[in-house]
């Protein structure tokens, strides 16, 4: 084989085994570095499909454990609301703490879960003079409404998920909502005039569903998935290779660290 000129981290290798390098980077998309991708395919004899083989087979067994420890709660996790403003879709769902990220059903985009300080809906808000405790419509750091005993106005608590409500989906206070914001449906009496952002989160004051909408979610490469099918999973049963990523890097590949 004729032998391409080398540049820093090629390590000599052949014209054929820099393109079959690039192949693997292509199939990865771009998750690997070109040397990383050269060690691998060293590791496999410049095997192309089975040093993806490796990777994925490395990744379904890594998944297979995230879950388990899932099922064993042993991996955080946080009840999450997300918005697709394509769609005016908001929903809420069980996420890990490690990845808060939630598909739209309507566009089958991947999105980021709302901050915490930006969460509207259904809120628990608590009575600084009377320390009574009330539920109604509102976002965090936004909606002020009165207190149904003593009138004082009053911030939001928290925002409650929609399975943490009462079994019946119903809300538990039976008062009218009303708030301070311009735009509100029922504005609380003698409500000052507001000039700032302040935005009545209650349905019937709502044109759209979204109040704040999740930034959509660009995966950063942390797993080889993408580039192969369902199908191909069966070839990976019983795969005999290394079982991680530090077998493939320090099982004698003849490649040096310095560079």
């Amino acid at each position: 084989m004729e032998v391409e000129a080398a540049e820093d981290g090629d390590h000599g290798a052949t014209n054929d085994q820099l393109q079959q390098t690039k192949r693997l980077q292509e199939l990865l998309k771009g998750r690997f570095t070109r040397e990383e991708a050269l060690r691998i395919l060293e590791y496999h004899e410049w095997d192309l499909m089975l040093s993806a083989s490796c990777l994925k087979w490395i990744e379904i067994r890594a998944d297979h454990y995230v879950r388990n420890l899932a099922y064993q709660n042993h991996v955080p996790f946080q009840v999450r609301q997300f918005a697709c403003e394509e769609n005016d879709n908001v929903w809420w769902r069980k996420v890990p703490t490690r990845k808060m990220v939630s598909k739209c059903k309507k566009c089958q985009k991947r999105f980021e879960a709302v901050p915490k300080e930006e969460e509207w809906g259904l809120a628990n808000f608590v009575c600084e003079n009377c320390g009574k405790k009330f539920n109604g419509f509102g976002q965090m750091n936004s909606t002020t409404s009165p207190c149904n005993k003593c009138g004082t106005m009053c911030q939001v608590k928290k925002v409650i998920p929609p399975y943490r409500r009462d079994r019946n989906g119903r809300r538990s206070s039976r008062a009218t909502h009303t708030c301070t914001a311009p735009n509100c449906y029922n504005r609380s009496p003698g409500a000052p005039f507001c000039t700032t952002d302040v935005k009545c989160v209650h349905p019937r004051s709502l044109r759209r569903q979204v109040v704040y909408p999740s930034r959509q979610h660009h995966s950063t490469g942390s797993t080889v998935a993408t580039f192969l099918s369902q199908g191909d999973l069966d070839m990976f049963q019983n795969y005999p290779g290394p079982r991680n990523m530090a077998d493939v890097f320090e099982a004698g590949s003849g490649v040096s660290d310095d560079n």
